[in-house]
């Protein structure tokens, strides 16, 4: 509902970027609550005291995996809308240079990307950090390979070198890992000190000898938790009560049997449509067809060891984060004006209008 919902709303450019705007400062403000509360008060989750994974921050999650993939979409959403304002108040555009509140803009998201991955950090998700890095290093150094002026689009089309711009895709893809590797130490260490004792390959060798008896119809969707009990095994301890899979793919199949994996199949394939849609029919808004694809990977990667698509609160961002982006790769009337536009700026710098068909 809230996919149909925001593919209804975004029905242009400027309400879809609004919408991603308003997901982008809502994770920056979500991300500075939680390292405010981190800091202050650790036994804390909102109001009430904090019962799980105390030596972490979750912000406004229970789970800190759950917690690491929102930061980490968030993270990008905000790079998205620094990249932008940057780019336009420094001057490293086609277009005019920016006034005050691109250069305010800026610094706003710059500042809140910084606290994004900060609190991403502090998680101390092995997979979060793992994934968003991974989708970092898809998505950055595009961005970075955007920020070039007039002159030098002029001087790459020319065939001259311009060595600035690979620069910055190597100085972007440095930094971030760079960071994670500070950053991220005491998720490292964590991983070191648990190693593979992990309580998931257990679930997970449990959940694939209840799939070999139920693959074809499954058990019937949301019956996980019943179901996983009559086929557990005393290997995985007979304390708790095991609710999911924590990995989204093997609870669907085992759930929904053959119809699971067509499905989920389906929708990469129409999601993956409308990125290259995006992707071949924008020019100044392509970016955003990166975003979805960059996004996508973060999110269905963590799915494979984690459960954090199922949480209504973080599906809910994610959903309207997907409507936005591929209302933005799909707008056909919004592709039309816009390359109008690129070619009466074009013909302006005295660039052939040939090469928009580049």
């Amino acid at each position: 509902m809230t996919l149909l919902t925001g593919l209804i709303i975004a029905d242009t450019d400027k309400r879809a970027r609004r919408i991603l705007i308003v997901l982008a400062i809502g994770a920056g403000l979500i991300s500075l609550f939680g390292l405010g509360q981190f800091l202050l008060f650790p036994k804390m989750l909102l109001t009430e005291n904090k019962r799980y994974y105390l030596d972490s921050l979750t912000a406004v999650f229970v789970n800190r995996n759950t917690a690491a993939t929102f930061l980490g979409l968030g993270f990008l959403l905000v790079a998205t809308f620094a990249s932008e304002n940057g780019r336009a108040y420094f001057g490293f555009s086609s277009a005019p240079s920016g006034n005050f509140n691109e250069g305010l803009g800026f610094w706003l998201f710059t500042g809140l990307g910084l606290s994004c991955m900060t609190a991403l950090m502090l998680t101390q998700s092995r997979a979060g950090l793992v994934v968003t890095g991974l989708g970092s290093v898809f998505y950055l150094p595009y961005l970075a390979s955007q920020w070039k002026g007039g002159r030098s689009r002029l001087l790459s089309q020319a065939g001259g070198s311009v060595p600035r711009r690979w620069r910055l895709i190597a100085g972007t893809i440095a930094l971030v890992l760079v960071f994670i590797a500070i950053f991220g130490g005491r998720a490292i260490l964590r991983a070191d000190q648990r190693g593979t004792d992990d309580g998931r390959f257990c679930i997970w060798s449990d959940t694939v000898n209840a799939l070999s008896q139920n693959w074809l119809q499954g058990t019937g969707f949301g019956t996980f938790r019943t179901v996983y009990s009559v086929y557990r095994t005393p290997d995985c301890g007979i304390g708790g009560i095991v609710d999911r899979a924590h990995n989204s793919y093997l609870e669907g199949f085992l759930t929904l049997g053959m119809v699971f994996p067509i499905i989920a199949v389906l929708i990469f394939f129409v999601l993956i449509k409308a990125f290259w849609t995006g992707y071949r029919a924008r020019h100044r808004l392509r970016h955003y067809s990166i975003l979805g694809c960059a996004g996508t990977i973060l999110t269905a990667a963590h799915a494979t060891v984690d459960f954090s698509i199922q949480v209504p609160g973080f599906a809910i961002f994610l959903m309207a984060f997907l409507a936005a982006v591929v209302s933005i790769c799909c707008g056909r009337e919004e592709r039309v004006s816009e390359n109008r536009r690129d070619v009466s700026a074009e013909l302006q710098i005295g660039r052939p209008v040939e090469l928009l068909e580049m």
